[in-house]
């Protein structure tokens, strides 16, 4: 196996986690294995001796190193994963060898999967809200501030918190269509 790792790109929302686990999953099919992310990165080793199968979780109030977090890592590794790497304290990566014809999965069953969409719907909708509180300062500021340059300064910066709404708002709308899908 390479020691050199190998970055590439890519941007993932939360609403399309499953993306990333198969745009990984892909990636040791072809012999690259993830080791780490940053924001818009992954980090991959070279090896095409084994393939895995790649799985992501989200859990808040994980702190990594703690015991709380190594008891969480052991539920899993007691499950048969392997844990990879963890990106902010939230996205933790696990992974077990590839078998053809099988799909392991984190969560097994229903209600926990419903508790996972509907915790990052939660983080989403906290978002909106916070970021609505922080727009509305802005204007107020910018209104004093530049009411002769409104439209040059205010306008722009409202677009740019209308897209933000927008995208949290239909990764609401996303997790809320996941969990209505699955308590059918």
């Amino acid at each position: 196996m390479s020691d050199k790792l190998i970055k590439r790109r890519r941007l993932t929302m939360s609403w399309n986690f499953e993306k990333e686990e198969q745009w990984l999953n892909d990636m040791s099919r072809d012999g690259l294995h993830f080791k780490k992310a940053s924001m818009a990165s992954s980090f991959f080793a070279k090896d095409e001796s084994v393939r895995y199968t790649y799985r992501l979780d989200y859990q808040t109030g994980q702190t990594l190193g703690s015991s709380k977090f190594q008891e969480y890592i052991d539920l899993y590794r007691d499950a048969g994963w392997e844990y990879v790497s963890s990106y902010g304290s939230l996205w933790h990566y696990f992974r077990r060898e590839w078998h053809p014809g099988e799909e392991p999965r984190l969560y097994t069953d229903r209600d926990s999967l419903i508790q996972l969409y509907k915790r990052l719907q939660g983080v989403m909708a906290v978002m909106m809200l916070v970021n609505l509180v922080i727009m509305l300062a802005n204007m107020l500021n910018l209104r004093n501030l530049f009411s002769d340059r409104l439209w040059t300064v205010g306008v722009p910066l409202l677009v740019l918190y209308l897209f933000l709404f927008g995208v949290l708002g239909y990764g609401c709308w996303r997790m809320q269509k996941k969990v209505n899908g699955l308590k059918l």
